[in-house]
């Protein structure tokens, strides 16, 4: 019998390749996206249904899920994928636009598990795998809200993948890298930034590099093999050359003395050996709307 399984944010960059990468492995997949427009995004792909979800709405999960399920009878993975991004100095963002990050990319995550953990539980088997990011390990600038909500993403993971080891369920987390994706052109942006913080947003986004990224393709490979490797107690997973290269820089330097590298190169500017130990993020070009 094929397996299933269940991802959401899929119209796309990164879901979307995993949708692909699931159907070329023989998989069941259902597909959500947020609007009716985007319905028929999968149409050309064998063994897929996509399903309408707006991850804010907590209170539909529980449908949703009773809807996934009954597609082809049964869940055995489900990735976390959806998410949103805001970015822009704290002082300058809203509380709405702060609660929204936490809405979609911590609350809204959390529902939707919630919503197919009896199936999974029954069942005794079943992995979940967490779309957070390599902002997770660090605190980047001008991005804090995000950070700390994919920060509570890994957190989570970790948490659960103790909680529900006794059922068979695997919980996972993949910390993707920076990908040329279309997050960076539908930003939520803060506005009325004061000037003061202009000439270090100039700094940090004005370098070469922050205009290239992975290929979602690469974080698609990683989430399958996340699901398929049988590794029940690995819960981080990173994709991308950038993200691959954090837990051995780690593992070399120890947490404070990576840290005193990362702020550096994110105050003064990168030192040789934070050069030589993390690799660049990736060769295509992304598509930003930056403040």
């Amino acid at each position: 019998m094929s397996r299933t399984a269940v991802i959401t944010g899929t119209s796309t960059g990164i879901g979307r390749a995993t949708v692909e990468k699931f159907v070329s492995e023989g998989w069941n997949v259902v597909a959500t996206v947020r609007k009716s427009a985007d319905l028929d995004l999968h149409a050309g792909l064998d063994r897929v249904r996509t399903l309408l979800l707006d991850v804010d709405d907590e209170e539909g999960a529980a449908d949703f899920a009773q809807r996934a399920i009954a597609e082809f009878g049964q869940v055995d993975v489900l990735v976390n994928n959806a998410g949103y991004y805001q970015m822009g100095p704290l002082e300058a963002s809203t509380s709405e636009q702060i609660h929204r990050q936490f809405q979609t990319n911590v609350f809204g995550l959390i529902a939707v598990t919630q919503a197919f953990l009896p199936h999974l539980r029954s069942r005794r088997s079943g992995v979940i795998i967490n779309v957070s990011s390599i902002s997770a390990e660090q605190g980047y600038p001008y991005t804090s809200a995000y950070a700390a909500s994919k920060a509570a993403v890994a957190t989570l993971s970790e948490a659960l993948s103790i909680e529900l080891d006794a059922f068979g369920i695997s919980v996972k987390t993949v910390l993707p890298g920076t990908h040329a994706t279309k997050i960076f052109s539908k930003l939520d942006l803060a506005t009325d930034v004061p000037p003061d913080y202009l000439p270090g947003m100039e700094t940090f986004f004005g370098t070469p590099q922050s205009n290239f990224g992975s290929a979602p393709h690469v974080t698609a490979d990683v989430i399958f093999r996340a699901a398929t490797d049988g590794q029940s107690a690995q819960v981080r997973y990173y994709s991308g050359p950038d993200g691959e290269s954090i837990p051995r820089a780690k593992g070399l330097l120890g947490p404070q003395w990576y840290w005193a590298e990362f702020r550096a190169a994110n105050t003064v500017g990168p030192s040789a050996l934070w050069s030589s130990l993390i690799a660049p993020s990736g060769s295509q070009p992304i598509e930003r709307s930056l403040p």
